[in-house]
């Protein structure tokens, strides 16, 4: 034959009335003559009530853009009902200077003020508040599922409780602390104190009225979430690529569920990011402690779901009313360690650009401490050659990336690969769209290239700077030979630096000298070729230049 109690596991009804058991046993252990702190309906009710006070403002990130420099601009959404135009919150963000606001997003009402501290208090001393038993009641009730803290007197001597204020009766308030709960008799009350929700928001509505509800909305540039971009390149045929751009997301800032990313490139100009907001610095929230670990309740006492009522006994009422268990910490922190997140990654801090160029995803779900690889876009590209030689170095093969897409291309690491074998990995630089990016890929082993100089006329003494001190000038004439053994055209970039002043060059060479080096002995400039070659096709340039050595 099954017992009542097991019975009762078997109904919907269960935990209805263990609540009324659990009212009754706290009406005894408060000494309270009555037969119960509440009715049974009341109880009953109250079970069934949502855990979230409607006046509760909790906002969901919606959307950051995530910058690579370390640095994300957090937008938070939310729909809340209001008291007298106020509502409480718990998030206030590690917000840098200047970056945080709050806003109602109907056009007709306004956010007038804001506040922070350890919570608000309200004062049942007919000045703050009302003192009579209805308007302590119509206050408590509006904060219904909320962590306060009650300051009352019974019996002739002040007590305070702290815990979850879960039901306000006709005579009693409970407060459930998670470990403990508490029957406070509500004509005694004179004081509350909202806990862990550090931030009160106030709005005013249209013709100056306290708004009823609204959807409200937080934005603000705080510290520890970045990007890494990084490419693979695919060879397709002689001239078609596919470029794929993934991000790798480091987030240590908070948690992102269902939010849109937007990773930009470039990085607007932050003057104060070592400073936080005013109304974020030196805030702390009070959390209810387990005031009753350090009780030792028996194990097997509380696994079995019956004897909760045993937790509110007369063996641990008297430490558990007298002192419940409230400590201090930080409302928000700047986010974990990015630089430990980030390990040995590339970090592109720079800006890469003037402009900004942003890729969305929607829809991310990444937590704090999370890294996450997201592709962002994969496109088909025109590919062609270029090889550069600047001597005494040996010649380089490029590829020519024609970026006609719809987006720029932000700096980052590229892999190139060629019919699943890697050709090179290197940086694949800011590209902007309608322009063209060079990558390298190895060096020119099949374009021959060499270069001579030699001397072809001096001066002797040409020129004294000083008493018994003498400059020839010496005019050498240098040669470059190329010759391709590749199977199609190349083209070749030279940039070739001289030693002196150039003079003369052939093939429509550009001379140039460098003018921060113009003193006699410092004197340098470069000529710079622009050829193509054919394929088996070879060809020797000329110069001409000239300097001044010390005489002997």
């Amino acid at each position: 034959m099954p017992t009542p109690i097991e019975s009762w596991k078997n109904r919907t009804t269960y935990q209805k009335l263990l609540t009324v058991a659990l009212l009754l046993t706290v009406a005894v252990a408060m000494s309270v003559r009555r037969p119960a702190v509440v009715t049974a309906a009341e109880a009953a009710a109250a079970a069934e009530e949502d855990d979230d006070n409607p006046h509760l403002w909790k906002p969901k990130t919606r959307s950051v853009a995530v910058f690579k420099n370390g640095l994300g601009f957090f937008m938070r959404e939310g729909d809340v009902k209001f008291r007298d135009g106020w509502c409480v919150a718990e998030h206030i963000p590690p917000a840098l200077f200047g970056t945080l606001a709050i806003y109602s997003l109907n056009e007709k009402e306004a956010v007038d003020i804001v506040g922070s501290g350890p919570g608000e208090v309200v004062e049942f001393d007919g000045r703050d508040a009302p003192k009579d038993v209805a308007s302590k009641r119509a206050r408590l009730e509006a904060s219904t599922n909320l962590k306060v803290q009650l300051y009352y007197k019974h019996k002739g001597q002040d007590r305070n409780a702290a815990g979850k204020l879960v039901s306000v009766g006709p005579e009693f308030v409970v407060l459930d602390s998670g470990s403990n709960s508490f029957a406070v008799p509500l004509v005694g009350i004179t004081k509350m104190q909202i806990l862990e929700l550090p931030l009160r928001v106030h709005v005013q509505g249209d013709e100056e009225k306290p708004a009823d509800k609204s959807t409200m909305g937080m934005a603000y540039l705080r510290k520890g979430i970045t990007w890494i971009p990084d490419y693979t390149l695919k060879v397709l045929d002689d001239e078609t690529a596919e470029l794929t751009l993934r991000g790798t997301v480091v987030n240590a800032a908070e948690d992102l569920i269902h939010t849109d990313l937007h990773l930009v490139v470039g990085v607007p100009h932050f003057t104060h990011t070592d400073y936080m907001a005013p109304i974020a610095v030196g805030q702390k929230i009070r959390s209810i402690g387990a005031a009753l670990a350090a009780q030792a309740v028996p194990q097997q006492v509380t696994t079995q779901i019956m004897n909760r009522a045993a937790i509110v006994s007369n063996a641990i009422q008297a430490p558990g009313l007298a002192a419940p268990g409230v400590v201090e910490r930080p409302v928000a922190d700047g986010g974990g360690d990015l630089k430990a997140s980030l390990g040995n990654l590339p970090q592109m801090s720079g800006a890469a650009s003037t402009d900004y160029t942003v890729y969305t995803k929607k829809d991310v779900t990444l937590r704090r401490g999370e890294k996450a690889i997201i592709t962002l876009f994969t496109r088909k590209i025109k590919y062609s050659h270029i090889y550069r030689w600047s001597p005494p170095e040996g010649m380089k093969h490029f590829l020519v990336l024609h970026n006609q897409t719809d987006t720029a291309w932000t700096t980052g690491p590229c892999l190139a690969v060629s019919a699943e074998h890697p050709l090179s990995e290197d940086l694949l630089k800011y590209t902007p769209k309608g322009s063209n990016g060079e990558f390298p890929v190895t060096a020119a082993i099949n374009v021959a290239h060499s270069k001579s100089e030699r001397e072809i006329d001096r001066k002797l003494k040409a020129h004294s700077p000083a008493t018994h001190v003498y400059l020839d000038l010496v005019t050498l004439k240098g040669t470059v030979h190329l010759r391709n053994y590749e199977k199609r055209d190349v083209k070749i970039i030279i940039s070739n630096p001289i030693p002196g002043k150039p003079i003369e060059a052939d093939a429509d060479a550009g001379i140039s000298v460098d003018p921060s080096k113009l003193k006699l002995l410092e004197r340098a400039g470069s000529v710079t070729w622009a050829v193509t070659l054919k394929p088996g096709e070879q060809k020797t340039l000329t110069y001409v230049y000239e300097r001044f050595v010390p005489s002997h």
